[in-house]
């Protein structure tokens, strides 16, 4: 197990073995003196860049505020010397600080002074799971390997740029989704949204794909702030995570949270993992972007009788359909209304009030209601 800078007690409680490394010196000293009772340590001063460890060697690698002070090349050449280091089935973990400088969006703008050399490197979130994904080693026998990004939740990260196209994608979306007055599905849901559905003080789990549109999705804040409850906002985009992030920044509600999962799948197991149980579901394009095991699985982090609200885009509305899948996948008490013309009048009034140019929904809208 390799681990950078802190964490190393809580790590060398259950590991076997931990390999703790530090650029600092007394950084390195103050750790073996808080861990001098434990024996199964060793540590090392020098660049984590440049470390050299055998292949297939560890089963973790743990980073802690290490790659904002990494230029992108580093970056990049640490995460190769990673991939080579894991085992088959091993683990990278990433904790970074902040998306951007504590004093605004310009890395002129920080609490260093204009004499002071900023060595900190300023990146999207977005950017590192694109980067994570777009990774392929080869080993010494010729088989090629690639990370698995399972997750990434709202621990704010600092950031800056790799690949001009991913920052141009970026900022485009960061433009039109920053200054957001409003989400259109608001008046939508608020037809049906109540403290039966959401109860005060309850943990709602809110699940936001965006495959249809960057503009259909759940206002978390709202949510939170109308019914005085906690959220857990997936988002399956790595770009609208990342604006998600920063809305929640500025909004400073500790009440919302956002994670970055591939799939629905994908953030059932992290929950389950953490024993993690909601009292709602509230969602969209659920139905369409998710097969009908991972649906039936959200049972498991749901208490029991735990109300569900879905605003799903339908080719066709067909009731029977849509409640025979729902019954199928575990859900009881299901309504279907068709709430297309509802839509499409509050998305147009929607990209009038925030000056966009949005093409029509070409498909039909419904919104249902359940319980588990």
């Amino acid at each position: 197990m390799i681990f950078q800078k802190r964490f190393t007690t809580v790590l060398a409680e259950t590991a076997r073995w931990v390999h703790s490394t530090d650029f600092i010196e007394s950084f390195i000293a103050k750790n073996q003196e808080r861990n001098a009772h434990l024996g199964n340590i060793s540590y090392q001063i020098g660049d984590a860049v440049h470390l050299q460890m055998d292949e297939k060697s560890v089963d973790l690698v743990f980073t802690n505020w290490l790659m904002m002070y990494l230029s992108d090349r580093e970056v990049i050449e640490f995460l190769f010397n990673a991939m080579r280091w894991l085992r088959a089935d091993g683990y990278m973990h990433l904790r970074e600080s902040c998306s951007e400088p504590s004093t605004g969006r310009s890395k002129s703008a920080t609490m260093h002074t204009s004499a002071e050399a900023n060595p900190t490197h300023y990146r999207f979130s977005s950017l590192y799971i694109k980067l994570l994904r777009a990774l392929r080693y080869q080993d010494s026998d010729g088989k090629v390997w690639r990370f698995d990004v399972q997750w990434s939740c709202s621990v704010p990260t600092y950031i800056r740029f790799f690949s001009e196209t991913w920052r141009a994608e970026q900022i485009a979306w960061d433009a039109k989704l920053d200054k957001e007055q409003y989400v259109w599905t608001d008046k939508i849901f608020s037809n049906v949204l109540d403290s039966a559905v959401v109860p005060k003080n309850s943990t709602a789990y809110v699940f936001t794909p965006r495959r249809r549109s960057p503009y259909l999705h759940v206002n978390s804040h709202l949510l939170a702030d109308k019914f005085t409850c906690n959220v857990w906002n997936v988002e399956l985009n790595e770009n609208f995570y990342r604006t998600s992030l920063t809305k929640a920044n500025n909004q400073k509600d500790q009440r919302v949270r956002f994670g970055w999962n591939e799939t629905l799948a994908s953030s059932i197991d992290y929950w389950t993992q953490r024993d993690g149980s909601f009292d709602c579901l509230i969602a969209t394009e659920l139905l369409s972007t998710s097969d009908d095991e991972s649906i039936k699985s959200i049972a498991s982090i749901m208490k029991p009788e735990a109300k569900c609200v879905l605003l799903e885009p339908v080719d066709e509305v067909n009731e029977a359909v849509i409640k025979a899948r729902m019954s199928s996948c575990g859900f009881k008490n299901v309504s279907v209304m068709d709430v297309t013309e509802d839509c499409k009048a509050a998305e147009a009034a929607y990209a009038s009030d925030h000056n966009l140019q949005i093409d029509p929904s070409n498909c039909s809208y419904v919104l249902i209601n359940a319980s588990l």
